[in-house]
């Protein structure tokens, strides 16, 4: 009788304790992980949640992950990130240095412009570009990178002729897009005539 209570005891434990161990084991694997590889379904708040590391808050991972793979991102549709993308992760060490403050500020702004830039894309879609412009704007006074990269571009070459060919302003946007650390590559004139 004995033995069969210590039995039914050690394989209770076991039943309890092994989905435990093996979500901390799935855990350490993400506190290592240096990529990830974006499927159906994923959004970068979908993936921050998943892979947030236990020491770090949701911003400071938000903030991490986003100004780690700000060149990788989607830039023409509202969804960030496509089935196959390859994000690069940052180590939990280095979210960690991430300020708070910092990085809870970046996310309150950063959620209002991208839902911002979002309503521009889908007028863009749309063909109404004069809302588009408006939007993009708007986003770009608040620091949305694309949206300033955007702007850069429609002041360079807007086919459309929404806005006036200005080279000064489309420097502007593509500085203060560069500023928040999107990578411009040129020459963006020879893109233009190639397309």
């Amino acid at each position: 009788m004995k033995k069969t209570v210590s039995l039914l005891l050690a394989l209770a434990f076991c039943a309890v304790s092994v989905p435990s161990a093996l979500a901390q084991q799935e855990r350490q694997n993400w506190t290592t992980a240096t990529r990830y590889s974006v499927v159906r379904g994923d959004s970068i708040p979908a993936i921050v949640k998943k892979l947030k590391y236990p020491s770090v808050t949701e911003s400071q991972m938000y903030f991490a992950v986003v100004q780690a793979n700000l060149n990788d991102f989607s830039r023409d549709t509202v969804d960030r990130v496509l089935p196959g993308m390859r994000l690069k992760i940052p180590p939990e060490a280095e979210v960690a240095k991430v300020d708070v403050k910092k990085a809870d500020g970046y996310m309150a702004s950063l959620r209002k412009a991208e839902t911002i830039f979002a309503e521009g894309v889908a007028a863009e879609n749309k063909d109404d570009m004069k809302t588009a412009v408006a939007k993009y704007i708007a986003a770009a006074k608040i620091g949305h990178a694309y949206a300033q990269f955007k702007l850069g571009q429609l002041y360079d070459r807007d086919s459309t002729r929404t806005l006036p060919h200005d080279f000064q302003e489309s420097m502007k946007y593509y500085y203060e897009a560069r500023k928040r650390g999107k990578e411009i590559k040129g020459p963006i004139r020879e893109e233009a005539n190639q397309r």
